[in-house]
């Protein structure tokens, strides 16, 4: 598989229409709050990748980005706090589909 570059904004549009396609945060929030909190969790995610050194080739230990992220996010859209279970697992359910698609994810 060819490996392509990845995309902050091309990964954004990719989750933003999986959340759209899957239709159940629709329902919860407008299309700009659901925005903002993929925003959030896209940078909550980098800012964990560049303290574990996962940029740098470091293993992403999914189950401590998922608790990293999820204890910000609950803290950042506390009105949604109920939500975030689902929010963040799917956005890194997305995310992972995004970057595996551009051959981004080595599967050791």
């Amino acid at each position: 598989m060819e490996t392509k570059e990845y995309s902050a904004s091309e990964a954004r549009a990719y989750i933003l229409g999986c959340f759209a396609e899957q239709g159940d945060f629709s329902e919860i929030v407008d299309e700009q709050k659901l925005g903002e909190m993929v925003d959030a969790v896209m940078a909550l995610d980098a800012a964990f990748m560049k303290e574990t050194g996962a940029d740098e080739g470091a293993v992403y230990d999914d189950d401590a980005a998922y608790d990293y992220m999820h204890e910000k996010m609950c803290q950042k859209f506390s009105e949604h706090k109920m939500y975030m279970l689902r929010l963040v697992e799917d956005y890194m359910d997305y995310n992972e589909r995004y970057l595996d698609s551009l051959g981004l994810i080595d599967w050791e």
